[in-house]
């Protein structure tokens, strides 16, 4: 099997993905530690580097039409998006596996749009992260949370 995708914003949301990637199926539940969920300056989610924190989110078995789409979306070839290797531990059986996600090129923290952070939000839902990891996401609707 190829290298697994690791979504932790939109790319979480069913509905989007199946128009998005049609074909594409979801492994499982994954938690990424040693990175911290926010929202940029561009008003989408990313990953920074947090060695106390942890980013959670789905497993997807993509095909290389389904790895062009999402590259368009992310918008790769303009920069504003990067494909990172990584690891991630399956939340069901603790198996590490290897897997590759995108990550933004401005970690400048930002609001979302009302849309955007619903379809994120939905998109949790839609996959089972824990209502906890999913306030979490939330607490990003208008801007940074206060610490």
């Amino acid at each position: 099997m190829k290298v697994p995708y690791f979504a932790y914003g939109s790319n979480m949301h069913l509905a989007q993905m199946a128009i998005r990637c049609p074909g594409a199926r979801t492994l499982a539940l994954v938690s990424k530690r040693g990175w911290r969920f926010m929202i940029n300056d561009r008003g989408f989610v990313t990953a920074i580097d947090d060695p106390g924190a942890e980013v959670l989110g789905c497993l997807w078995e993509l095909t290389d039409e389904h790895w062009a789409e999402l590259d368009r979306y992310e918008g790769v070839s303009s920069g504003f998006y990067t494909r990172v290797k990584c690891q991630v531990v399956r939340m069901d059986n603790g198996v590490i596996v290897d897997t590759i996600a995108y990550r933004a090129t401005s970690e400048v923290p930002g609001v979302p749009g009302a849309e955007y952070a619903d379809t994120v939000i939905d998109g949790a839902r839609d996959v089972g992260l824990p209502e906890e990891y999913v306030s979490l996401i939330e607490s990003w609707r208008d801007g940074p949370p206060e610490s």
